[in-house]
This record gives structure tokens, C-alpha cells and sequence, in this order.
């Protein structure tokens, strides 16, 4: 009696898999990782319109730029713990500004001259409102740089304040790289405080 040899796909199924299975954990990896991300971009974006809003509605306020990192605290809730590297409060001179690069550099600025910032890092976010206040020191109080009671808030002579904002997004796997970096900024007219 002679046997025959049945022929089956078992062993092509198997190297099918092999070949799809990377590609498809790739893709699934790769959505996850991106989507991570995106919350984070849409994150950064409402935290500075959130507090832009605070730094314009503050005005001249002695705590204005405590009033704005709570605010930041508020709004970056979704954000994962420690990710916001640095939020810059700073003197625009109109609708289109950038901060200075020093400030963009973690170096405030607060010269006499224009382009003046507050540069909050870190452990700035857990100071106390008691922290603030312009004091020119030693040691010198976090928002002396760009005082907020300096800011011009009557009507016909607003001042222009800017927010940026940079956080840093880190992959979870690694795929993809260690992080990326997000930055956004908002300028906004200080609200009327005095109609004189």
C-alpha cells in the first residue's frame, strides 16, 4: 500500500504571521504612542489659552503671575506629571511678538528697556502666592523681572502680555524616540483696570 503525501498551508500560515505580526504590533504601538502625543499638543494649547486669559483678566495685579501658573495647574491637569518644562510670562510689544531668546533660554529679563520676562521652571510651580510680589531682593522675588504692577492697564494705553508655553511629551515605548518637545504661545491685551 502506498501512502501519499497530503500537502497542507500550515507551515505558509506560520510565516505569514511571523512576517504580518511586527508590522501590525508597529501600527497598533504606533497609534497609541501618537495618540499619547496628541493629547498632549491639544494639552499645551489650552493651557496657554487658559492662562493668557488669567494674565489679561490679572491685569496689574500684584499676584498676576501666581494667579497665571495656578491657572496653568488648572489647565494642564491632562498633562502627566512634570511635563510642563517652562512657562514664560513676558512683555509683548503687540499682537505678533516673541519672547526674547534669553528668555526662551531660561534667562529673565528685566532691564528697563522692552522685551521683559518672568521664566518659571520646575519647582517655581510650587511656590507659594506669598512668593510673589516684585521684591527686587536679595533674593529676588520670581516675578521682579517683569513686575506685574508695572503693567500699563488703562484704557487707550493697554499693554500686550504674552504666554509660552514648552512641554515635553516622552514615548512610552520608545519606537518612536525618548520625547518631543511642544511649544505654544498666545499674546493677549491686558484687561482695563483703571478708566481714567
Amino acid at each position: 500500500m502506498r501512502y501519499r503525501r497530503v500537502c497542507t498551508d500550515r507551515g505558509a500560515t506560520l510565516i505569514e504571521a511571523a512576517i504580518i505580526t511586527p508590522v501590525l504590533l508597529l501600527f497598533v504601538f504606533g497609534i497609541f504612542e501618537f495618540g499619547f502625543a496628541f493629547r498632549n499638543y491639544l494639552a499645551v494649547s489650552n493651557v496657554v489659552r487658559d492662562a493668557a486669559r488669567e494674565a489679561s483678566v490679572s491685569g496689574n495685579a500684584g499676584n498676576a503671575d501666581h494667579r497665571v501658573m495656578r491657572a496653568v495647574d488648572r489647565a494642564g491637569a491632562a498633562l502627566p506629571d512634570g511635563a510642563i518644562d517652562r512657562l514664560i510670562i513676558f512683555e509683548a510689544t503687540g499682537p505678533d511678538s516673541t519672547p526674547h531668546p534669553d528668555c526662551l533660554a531660561g534667562v529673565p529679563r528685566g532691564d528697563t528697556g522692552t522685551e521683559r520676562c518672568n521664566v518659571y521652571e520646575g519647582g517655581d510651580f510650587d511656590l507659594a502666592e506669598s512668593g510673589f510680589g516684585c521684591d527686587p531682593g536679595p533674593p529676588k522675588e520670581p516675578d521682579w523681572f517683569y513686575c506685574p504692577t508695572s503693567r500699563d492697564v488703562i484704557v487707550g494705553n493697554l499693554d500686550y502680555v504674552g504666554i509660552w508655553v514648552q512641554v515635553t511629551h516622552r514615548y512610552i515605548t520608545g519606537l518612536f524616540g525618548d520625547s518631543i518637545t511642544f511649544t505654544d504661545q498666545i499674546i493677549l491685551k491686558l484687561e482695563p483696570q483703571d478708566i481714567s
